[in-house]
């Protein structure tokens, strides 16, 4: 038997301290407490991991305070199970297809046989010079050789607000007929 305790049913407002004198109270030596928190909130879970000094006082502690009621619950004493190891990805960690890999880390490396790599690196030649100098922009007041000039804008086909006012049409008096 470990001296590693699992201890359960806790109230969210016993602290480490007081988990510790429970412990101490009964004549067992403790050598750590540890209250399990939320990461986010820092709020205690309900449960603890406890370290006796000895095996005889984690059989000890398990016989004299599983069950024993400590602000206003009663608490769960038992041999503390070892972590599972990971045998595969936690759930949800499936492969993610395309775009940049999101936790940074090594890039994939894709070779050829015997580890030489299977493309060479591409060349596009030298790099092109900036058209119309070092600036696209003509400073000097002027049109660039450059641009184009902008087209004019479409007139839109809705009337204009002076055209839209109530009572502004009038009949002619002609009647089409097709």
């Amino acid at each position: 038997m470990g001296n590693r305790l699992f201890v359960g049913n806790l109230s969210y407002n016993v602290t480490e301290l007081e988990l510790k004198e429970a412990f101490t109270s009964e004549g067992i030596e403790v050598r750590s407490v540890r209250l399990a928190c939320e990461r986010e909130t820092g709020r205690p879970r309900g449960f603890a991991f406890v370290e006796t000094a000895t095996d005889e006082g984690a059989k000890q502690s398990i016989a004299k305070l599983n069950g024993r009621v400590l602000q206003g619950r009663a608490v769960v004493v038992e041999e503390a199970q070892a972590r599972p190891t990971p045998s595969g990805p936690r759930p949800g960690g499936g492969p993610r297809l395309g775009g940049p890999p999101r936790f940074g880390g090594p890039k994939p490396q894709f070779s050829g046989p015997m580890g030489a790599p299977s493309d060479p690196p591409r060349n596009f030649g030298p790099p092109r010079p900036p058209v119309g100098g070092p600036s696209n922009f003509d400073r000097g007041g002027g049109k660039s050789e450059g641009r184009r000039e902008r087209p004019e804008k479409k007139r839109s086909s809705r009337p204009r607000p002076e055209e839209r006012e109530r009572g502004n049409w009038r009949w002619n008096g002609i009647i089409d007929e097709d």
